[in-house]
């Protein structure tokens, strides 16, 4: 696919989108556990790749931009990237590259790459995360985040006949551009075909109703935290599934 082919999922990152919130809710929790991770680890230089809602870069930028001698954000879409330049100050460690995640390489080794959703969306996943283990200075960090297939949710639908296969990419999956589901024994499986070591796994929202009936409950911020609190025990049925790899 090619970069200006990217510009046609921009539509599904806005608020008419009809899991924008909770994919906001998810991203949020997701840049915050990642962040303190590479602060844990005294991270220098950092790739991210994708720009999406913009996040997981602000959250970069605002907690992590002054530790960091060099911050590169790849992005294949034209569109995403002027997006981004219109509404963020980048320092002068920062800089966005117009590439399609095959295509990039850093001039230097890299201490850390952070790829939040985004295997769910590549051709070819054990592809992109060879070539990113490569761009790796020893022992490296490389956190993933995908969506799970044996969500909770998804599996009480289809227990009650209302999702045929918890496999299966939705219409709104293929809008944002997935081609995949993950469960914990294939990402697992994934991450040590590609010769990377796996430090830590946890879950992402203990998502157990659909999201339109979430928000006919009218949960009080606090009941939506617990939900992320008690998914990072329970990654095998939590929404998504969080990873800390290194080489």
């Amino acid at each position: 696919m090619g970069k200006h082919e990217l510009d046609q999922f921009g539509g599904a990152y806005g608020p008419a989108f009809r899991f924008h919130e909770e994919n906001l809710w998810m991203l949020s929790w997701y840049a915050e556990r990642m962040v303190r991770a590479l602060e844990a680890q005294k991270t220098h230089s950092l790739v991210s790749l994708g720009i999406g809602h913009q996040v997981v870069s602000g959250a970069i930028l605002k907690s992590l931009g002054r530790g960091l001698r060099e911050y590169t954000v790849v992005e294949g879409s034209p569109a995403s990237i002027q997006r981004f330049r219109e509404s963020t100050a980048l320092p002068p460690n920062a800089r966005v590259v117009n590439a399609l995640f095959e295509e990039f390489e850093p001039a230097s080794p890299v201490d850390a790459v952070e790829m939040g959703f985004v295997l769910e969306h590549v051709e070819d996943p054990l592809l992109v995360l060879r070539r990113y283990a490569r761009f790796l200075r020893p022992p490296g960090t490389i956190i993933i985040v995908v969506p799970n297939a044996r969500s909770l949710h998804r599996v009480l639908g289809q227990a009650a006949g209302l999702l045929d296969d918890v496999y299966r990419l939705s219409p709104e999956d293929l809008q944002l551009g997935h081609r995949r589901y993950f469960d914990l024994d294939s990402i697992n499986a994934l991450v040590k075909q590609a010769g990377l070591r796996i430090r830590q796994t946890e879950g992402v929202f203990l998502k157990c109703l659909t999201t339109a009936q979430l928000q006919r409950l009218e949960l009080s911020p606090e009941i939506r935290q617990a939900f992320f609190k008690v998914g990072v025990g329970y990654p095998e049925i939590s929404n998504a599934i969080y990873l800390e790899t290194s080489l």
